[in-house]
């Protein structure tokens, strides 16, 4: 059976679309309801806005991607499923990430990325997530995003496995037991 696009899905397909002829900036909301057949009211049914729809896709994926560990999963793992998400959306970041107002992407997903982590150290090691993991964790996504924000606008992006080691390295000591 042929699985059809939720609506959320096929408003982050326009979105995407869209994105190819214009600035991220320069997209509307109406823009992105109209280019895939669906009103404005359904999507605000689902989102408040187009930074919250980017946020949504981004994490999704990954969420998606996390659920099919069963809850079983290493920060590396985390590391590359993360980096390959972002180097097969590179093209549509790029655009993304050069907004830096209010809703900048770097501050809509730190939160959500960083409880990926918590999952892992509590559901994959079984260990309770103290206030230095807490603090850890936060740093170090911190330094990822930023990573990440540079490296999409390098001339040639970092493949997914430098990306990795890079991280690796960068791990601090309190979480090297969970690479």
């Amino acid at each position: 059976m042929v699985a059809h696009p939720t609506s959320k899905e096929l408003l982050v397909q326009s979105l995407y679309e869209l994105m190819r002829e214009q600035p991220y900036e320069q997209i509307t909301v109406r823009a992105i309801a109209a280019n895939c057949g669906l009103s404005q009211r359904t999507f605000y049914n689902h989102f408040k806005d187009k930074h919250e729809l980017v946020e949504w896709s981004y994490l999704h994926v990954l969420e998606e991607l996390y659920r099919t560990y069963e809850g079983r999963m290493t920060f590396t793992e985390w590391y590359l499923l993360s980096a390959r998400t972002v180097w097969e959306q590179r093209q549509a970041l790029r655009k993304i990430i050069k907004y830096q107002g209010q809703n900048a992407m770097r501050f809509s997903v730190h939160g959500p990325y960083a409880e990926t982590f918590f999952l892992i150290i509590r559901e994959s090691f079984g260990d309770p997530v103290t206030e230095d993991l807490r603090l850890a964790v936060n740093f170090l996504v911190g330094g990822m995003i930023r990573y990440v924000e540079a490296a999409l606008d390098m001339k040639d992006t970092p493949t997914p496995e430098q990306a990795v080691y890079l991280f690796r390295l960068c791990t601090p000591d309190c979480l090297k037991k969970y690479l």
